[in-house]
């Protein structure tokens, strides 16, 4: 499984991650990031970087302006 499937999960793991390495290792988040919504989420659940890799194949190139709109 890939994509929006594995959002939830992944963001689970990103605050495991961030409670365990308590930011001495950023870390990158990935898994299913569709709209600015999935980046806030994974922001707040500890990442310092997001990948948005699942929704530039879904969205392609417009889905860089709607997240700096939104």
């Amino acid at each position: 499984m890939s994509g929006a499937p594995l959002s939830a999960r992944a963001t689970q793991i990103v605050q495991q991650l961030s409670a365990t390495l308590q930011g001495k290792i950023p870390i990158i988040a990935a898994g299913g990031v569709m709209s600015a919504s999935d980046v806030q989420e994974k922001i707040k659940a500890g990442a310092s970087l997001v990948q948005i890799y699942t929704g530039l194949i879904y969205r392609g190139p417009a889905l860089l302006k709607y997240l700096c709109v939104h």
